[in-house]
């Protein structure tokens, strides 16, 4: 008996010998679940809520040791929420002078943060209409244990940002360059003919930089995945084109990235290929495209992009399996799509792609990144109404991709990260709208590489 066991003993060593390492993924280990709010706007158009789609660029954000987000509350109002880190509790404000009447799920609130003079921006209540937006008194940001946290800190609803009319605008997007100015993206037009364009706000002043993704020559629109500094200051943007307004047609993994704060745009290989404002980069140039996905793959637009502390860019997206065949069923072909990383090395410029098993139907994930280059992604599934988290380390090559947490059934809608709070404080934040859309729960997880 125990030379048969030391036998199974040798067997059982050598064939772990040969297998793959154990996933060195990270694990996640939640602190607190908080209640944002109980009063959450409860209208699902589009399979989500107002309040958490992907495109969100920011819903939840860190700044200065304080966490703020926005939701929409029932009555129609803009909400906007803070906390002081690590265990503050949520301060709460509406700005009761605008009510929305909206029910469409794209018409979310972003946030954008100016460290340049301390004022916390709002675009809003918007889908292919005129823009909305606000900003606060300069300091809110920057003092905020003195500042007045009130609605007497923001200034008027506006719907132009220099003076020009700003008629069909959607999916507004900030962003902070290095040097600290802020800036916006926003789609004009409609699903299927839009463009993107860019605008920069420095000293007080909004200015128009012009379009950047021309998709209405071609009868298309660019979908951002992601559009983000890294930390040697260049902007990479990541997107998907579609054809129509049938989400069946999005097709292919599009990149270009600027050295000079969205002035001017180069390829993937380097070259200078587009000027913001008189010759942007073409939607579906075939110089422009670093992955072919056709079109009927299920491939939803506006998942999630994030760049890591060595440049390297990743998208998550997802879409049907490669062996799964194609279908013109956008809803049937979602049942069975599966969550797809991509990534770019940023010395070889070679793009990979690693299929994970995870599904999520009709909602959309998140991507983050910790401050040693590990992922995390928040993902949800519309059938199951369970939140998940994954994880990838930076050294097995982000191909360890684990399941680390399912929730009860409980979640809908498109989880947000907030990102500059994984990056610098190794926390992740989730803003979790549960079913039914009246309560968020923001959920926090320390994180262990």
């Amino acid at each position: 008996m125990k030379r048969f066991m030391t036998a199974a003993v040798l067997i059982l060593a050598t064939a772990l010998a040969g297998s793959p390492a154990v996933a060195a993924a990270p694990t996640v280990t939640q602190s607190s679940v908080t209640v944002l709010t109980t009063t959450g706007r409860t209208a699902l158009t589009y399979t989500g809520y107002m309040n958490s789609e992907s495109f969100q660029q920011d819903g939840i954000t860190t700044v200065a040791g304080w966490q703020y987000t926005a939701f929409w509350d029932q009555s129609g109002y803009v909400n906007l929420s803070r906390r002081q880190l690590p265990g503050g509790a949520w301060q709460n404000l509406r700005l009761t002078d605008y009510a929305t009447t909206s029910t469409d799920s794209h018409n979310t609130i972003s946030i954008g943060i100016s460290r340049q003079d301390g004022t916390l921006h709002l675009a809003f209540d918007m889908h292919s209409s005129v823009l909305r937006y606000r900003r606060s008194v300069a300091g809110l940001i920057t003092s905020p244990g003195t500042a007045a946290w009130s609605a007497a800190s923001f200034g008027p609803m506006v719907s132009t940002l220099t003076g020009a009319g700003m008629p069909t605008m959607t999916y507004p997007q900030f962003l902070t360059t290095p040097a600290g100015k802020l800036q916006l993206a926003l789609r004009t037009g409609t699903s299927g003919a839009g463009d993107e364009v860019l605008y920069e706000y420095a000293a007080g002043t909004w200015t128009a930089l012009g379009r950047f993704i021309d998709g209405t020559t071609a009868g298309n629109n660019a979908y951002l995945f992601g559009l983000e500094y890294d930390s040697t200051g260049l902007l990479h943007v990541t997107w998907t084109v579609r054809e129509t307004s049938n989400a069946s047609t999005n097709h292919d993994l599009f990149y270009a990235y600027s050295r000079d704060e969205g002035r001017t745009w180069r390829n993937n290989a380097g070259s200078v290929i587009a000027t913001t404002g008189s010759s942007p980069l073409i939607s579906d140039a075939a110089g422009l495209r670093v992955w072919a996905i056709g079109q009927n793959r299920g491939l939803i637009n506006q998942e999630s992009q994030v760049v890591d502390k060595a440049g390297i860019v990743h998208v998550l997206a997802s879409h049907l399996p490669a062996a799964a065949p194609s279908t013109s069923d956008f809803t049937a072909a979602r049942e069975r799509a599966v969550l797809v990383h991509y990534w770019r090395d940023k010395a070889s410029k070679v793009w990979h792609q690693t299929y994970t098993p995870f599904l999520e139907r009709s909602s959309r994930g998140d991507i983050g990144v910790d401050a040693a280059d590990n992922l995390y992604v928040a993902s949800g599934d519309s059938s199951t109404r369970k939140l998940h988290i994954q994880t990838a380390s930076k050294a097995s090559g982000w191909k360890d991709w684990t399941l680390r947490y399912t929730s009860a059934a409980i979640y809908y809608s498109d989880p947000l990260v907030d990102h500059e709070r994984l990056r610098t404080l190794g926390v992740l934040s989730i803003f979790a709208p549960r079913y039914g859309g009246s309560q968020i729960d923001v959920q926090d997880w320390t994180v262990r590489p």
